[in-house]
């Protein structure tokens, strides 16, 4: 009789050395896992379900020493709408003003589209979410989080939404900062599914595990988290009084599209009594002569040449913005070299700008990144993107000085005998600033802005009293918003360490 021993047990180490001495091994992330596990649970083969660190994830998890139940049993509703077909008005009065899944999370929410009201999904009222609910992406990068308060709750948002319904839990802080820190983002992140564009279901988040400290430390993060909204709330409060501001001292209309001379709409119908008009084309004509070398449309709309003609109708005479700065520049492109946060600066790029705090922000290396002073910003100064979306506006504050950022980003250099910082970076942000910065893109695939293009914007040449009555609100806002950042990533990381300390323990 022949005796079968039992195939020995080895630890995944030594399964990739063994790989490695069969030639098999490439640089590819490994989990070896029970055959069992496939048949649990939604039956997945994606290897992204079962990676070492969504396993490590719930060891944490689950070895942290406090009581831990499922998010759907600390929070009354979680739920996701159906997609609809969005109608949008042109009349604000006949419409709900909409904001997609990337605008919910931005830090100053704005909205140029209405839902049309009498053209509303089922359940319209369920898209208008309430102060103290938590909404995840649900959609594309699945998982991000944004607790609404008074000013997102006025909007009509997206279907591509979460809604996660605290209303029996006391500490809905606490659950933001958990679900938003690597842990929570791990167990999340692991259930999302698709090939392109991932998704997420209400039966994923429902099933995510959470830990339950004693109620002082989750009261505690709760109470900070609460601060950086409330933080965040007073920036955009500033930011809007300087916008009033800036109107009134300036003698400028609030600036709309109506007040652009398009073609007048022919008087006479075009279709038929019984067909809908059709709305009138927004057209316009030029001179041969205004043509310079730019013969793209966009170049020559008429509503940046509007804005400037309101600008010269206002209190001060305009002049073009290279005259009240010190220096405006692009920086050059770099290969760029990653590391550990502990190893590099932090790396500030485009798509960070309208966020609340940078997401996925990362890292050049301070030894190994040659010549790294060109791409450090310094405090108080204005940064334009300059590539891609084109026109988004952020200003420097001390806790990003000295930080890195991408060539991406247009530095506008402030001159303070000339031109105060804040008061450029609110002009730059009203549609005066934004229609002139449109009106320079240039580019086939990816929409490009030059630095003697920027210079040649106009703005008015305001008394410097002036501009620092309205400046300082706008640095002061742009403090707050990124003294908010600091003190959420702060509770975001306490929660980590704790979970990790116990763990430990």
């Amino acid at each position: 009789m022949i005796e079968m021993n039992a195939a020995p047990i080895i630890t995944r180490e030594e399964r990739r050395q063994q790989f490695i001495e069969l030639g098999w091994w490439v640089s590819i992330p490994l989990a070896t896992i029970p055959a069992h596990w496939l048949y649990q649970g939604e039956n997945r083969l994606d290897g992204g379900y079962y990676t070492a660190e969504a396993n490590a994830a719930f060891r944490v998890v689950n070895d942290c020493g406090f009581e831990v139940q499922a998010l759907e049993k600390v929070t009354a509703d979680i739920f996701v709408l159906d997609r609809f077909r969005r109608i949008y008005t042109r009349d604000k009065a006949l419409g709900w003003p909409y904001l997609s899944a990337s605008e919910a999370l931005d830090f100053r929410s704005r909205s140029e589209r209405y839902v049309a009201k009498d053209h509303a999904p089922k359940l319209a009222a369920l898209h208008f979410a309430k102060p103290g609910w938590l909404l995840v992406t649900a959609s594309g990068s699945v998982g991000r989080m944004v607790l609404v308060t008074e000013r997102l709750a006025k909007y009509f948002l997206t279907h591509d939404l979460l809604r996660i319904v605290p209303n029996d839990f006391p500490y809905v802080g606490y659950l933001y900062a958990y679900l938003s820190s690597r842990i929570g983002q791990v167990l999340i992140s692991k259930d999302q599914y698709g090939a392109a564009i991932k998704h997420l279901e209400p039966h994923h988040l429902a099933s995510v595990p959470v830990p339950l400290p004693p109620e002082d430390i989750q009261a505690e993060i709760h109470t900070e988290i609460m601060r950086a909204y409330a933080l965040r709330d007073e920036a955009n409060e500033l930011l809007d009084e300087a916008d009033r501001l800036l109107h009134e001292k300036l003698g400028l209309p609030i600036f709309d599209e109506s007040l652009v001379p398009y073609l007048p709409a022919p008087t006479a119908p075009r279709l038929p009594a019984s067909r809908p008009e059709m709305p009138h084309p927004k057209a316009f004509s030029i001179r041969a002569s205004e043509l310079t070398d730019r013969f793209d449309a966009s170049f020559h709309v008429p509503i940046a040449r509007t804005a400037v003609k309101l600008l010269r109708d206002g209190n001060y005479e305009p002049v073009q913005l290279g005259h009240i700065t010190g220096d405006i520049v692009v920086a050059p492109r770099f290969k760029r070299i990653y590391v550990p946060k502990e190893y590099g600066v932090p790396f500030l790029q485009g798509s960070h700008l309208p966020q609340m705090r940078p997401y996925d922000l990362k890292y050049l290396s301070r030894t190994q990144q040659r010549n790294l002073e060109q791409w450090i910003i310094r405090k108080e100064w204005i940064l334009v993107t300059c590539s891609g979306t084109i026109g988004r506006v952020g200003l420097v504050s001390s806790y990003m000085d000295k930080w890195a950022a991408s060539q991406h980003l247009l530095r506008i250099v402030p001159d303070y005998s000339k031109g105060h910082p804040g008061y450029i970076a609110a002009f730059l942000i009203t549609p005066y600033g934004q229609h002139q910065l449109t009106a320079k893109i240039y580019g086939g695939v990816v929409d490009e802005l030059t630095e003697d293009d920027t210079r040649a914007v106009w703005i008015p040449n305001a008394p410097i009293e002036i501009q620092r009555e309205i400046g300082e609100r706008v640095i002061q806002a742009f403090e707050k918003k990124d003294e908010a950042s600091a003190i959420e990533e702060a509770a975001i990381r306490k929660v980590e360490s704790l979970l990790q300390k116990e763990e430990a323990a």
